[in-house]
């Protein structure tokens, strides 16, 4: 079976972008704090396909592990098959991690787990579930995958869910901008002409802290970016210097009106859900375009506008 292009790169998009993301909860979540502090464990995806057959593997570290590890991170995303075993820092191959071994028979298939609109295209998680249902990993890191279904537009929190706004906000935007500059290195037209054209310019997203009744910080800021330059992209985290664009945000609540569509974005703009700082109107009207189509391809087609 041989998936369109439009699949490959979304399913590619996911890898790259979607499971990165899982570090603001595994960091941030107290409950998944507690639940991979003391796992060593892969999780691998592979999905068939008569031209472009994908995989990628992700792998969770105690701290004490993570020390002896060549990487050092206890969280770690890779592009590719899960070769066997890990790198350590004095050069050991160390291969006696627990794998979840997560195989589907297409790319279509996995794509319906990620955003089928149906029970029936969910069905392609039946088959690696079974064949892994006694790895004591595989329920752990379903429930926080499940983590990512905050970010689809559907996800409401109000203000009387603090917590919540702010892990959907901050998993959302970093998520966006990683897709986004992951689609363009990927050769997504709409993406790579719109960067093409742009000198050194950077578009960045400053989000408020999240605040009591009384005024006092729950959450801190949040604070993402992609920046252009040629054809090029990089995304990250934190503020940059001088933004080409600056979407300010008041509080996570404003943000969330952008990202579920409650108005559109010149009523966002007018209402003071969100602040457009440096370039022209029509700049941000234009990323916020594309960073919307971006999102789409990730959700299920249900819940597009």
């Amino acid at each position: 079976m041989k998936a369109s292009q439009k699949d490959v790169l979304t399913t590619q998009i996911y890898f790259n972008a979607a499971f990165p993301a899982l570090r603001v909860p595994l960091e941030e979540d107290p409950k998944q704090v507690a639940k991979f502090k003391n796992v060593n464990a892969v999780v691998e995806f592979r999905a068939k396909d008569d031209e472009n057959p994908l995989a990628c593997y992700i792998v969770f570290l105690t701290e004490e592990m993570a020390e002896k590890s060549a990487e050092g991170k206890r969280f770690k995303v890779y592009q590719g098959e899960y070769p066997g075993y890990i790198e350590m820092a004095d050069g050991e191959k160390y291969g006696e991690l627990k794998v979840v071994k997560m195989y589907f028979k297409s790319i279509p298939s996995l794509l319906g787990v990620f955003k089928g609109d149906s029970p029936l295209e969910m069905l392609g998680i039946v088959a690696p579930l079974v064949k892994n249902i006694f790895n004591p990993v595989t329920l752990k890191f379903l429930f926080l995958m499940l983590t990512l279904m905050k970010t689809m537009p559907n996800f409401t929190p109000d203000d009387s869910k603090p917590w919540e706004q702010y892990l959907k906000v901050k998993l959302s935007l970093y998520l966006i901008t990683r897709a986004l500059s992951t689609a363009n290195k990927l050769g997504w037209e709409t993406m790579s002409e719109w960067t093409a054209k742009q000198p050194d310019r950077t578009y960045q997203f400053q989000v408020g802290a999240t605040l009591d009744k009384d005024g006092n910080e729950l959450y801190p800021e949040i604070d993402a970016y992609l920046r252009v330059k040629m054809g090029k992209s990089k995304a990250g985290k934190g503020l940059r210097k001088y933004p080409f664009v600056l979407f300010k945000f008041p509080n996570p609540d404003g943000c969330i009106a952008v990202l579920t569509g409650r108005y559109d974005f010149v009523e966002c703009v007018e209402r003071g859900c969100v602040e457009i700082v440096g370039a022209g109107d029509s700049y941000a009207v234009q990323f916020n375009s594309i960073m919307t189509v971006c999102q789409n391809m990730l959700v299920p087609s249900k819940l597009v506008k």
